[in-house]
């Protein structure tokens, strides 16, 4: 055992939630050294990872942001909802801050890539199981101050009209930062945008 891990319980019990059997596989093994007496429990996707949590309580769920049967952060809000309080790190193949911003907002204590090495995930591990909300260097919204103008507007429900009319600009105008809000957002609704922008905490 190395000496990051000093401060832990010798026994955790963790549960692993993704979608590739290989992977959990992989992550059981570099998670090993955490403790003596380490139990994993595995789920491939939120169906799976539900019924774990009707049997017994976890240390930490490690938590996929894209599973087959609904969205990693779909499931953390759900349960956010339902007032559990295990504590989630999602783990995700995506090394961007917008995610990672995202995971926070959705009441993730932390947000690890897949890239990081054994050493680098023990040690995130170990910051969450300790207490801590691993530090996050986040990006502002890659948007133009007119763009976070139309998108504030946009939540408040109101029409391109009434957007063009309030900032004094033309109709087609607000269609293009529109479009472009759309595009940074991957939504095809203006209700979607207002969700996808609340979920990354720029509303």
């Amino acid at each position: 055992m190395t000496a990051l891990c000093t401060a832990l319980p010798d026994h955790l019990c963790l549960l692993l939630v993704d979608d590739h059997r290989i992977f959990l596989d992989g992550l059981s093994l570099a998670l090993a050294p955490l403790c003596p007496d380490l139990q994993i429990h595995t789920a491939q996707n939120a169906a799976e990872a539900e019924r774990c949590l009707r049997q017994r309580d976890f240390d930490l769920i490690l938590l996929d942001l894209r599973l087959p049967d609904i969205a990693g952060l779909d499931l953390l809000q759900r349960w956010q909802q339902q007032g559990r309080m295990t504590p989630v790190a999602i783990l995700s193949g995506s090394d961007s801050n917008l995610d990672a911003q995202a995971a926070i907002a959705a009441g993730a204590l932390g947000f690890i890539p897949k890239s990081a090495d054994g050493d680098g995930l023990r040690q995130a591990v170990t910051r969450v199981l300790l207490g801590e909300t691993l530090p996050l260097t986040i990006d502002k919204p890659p948007l133009t101050p007119r763009q976070q103008e139309i998108l504030l507007l946009l939540a408040d429900g109101l029409p391109n009209k009434a957007i063009s009319r309030h900032l004094g600009l033309a109709e087609d105008t607000i269609k293009t930062h529109l479009k472009a809000l759309f595009q940074e957002l991957d939504v095809h609704t203006r209700t979607a945008c207002v969700s996808a922008a609340r979920q990354r905490g720029w509303l």
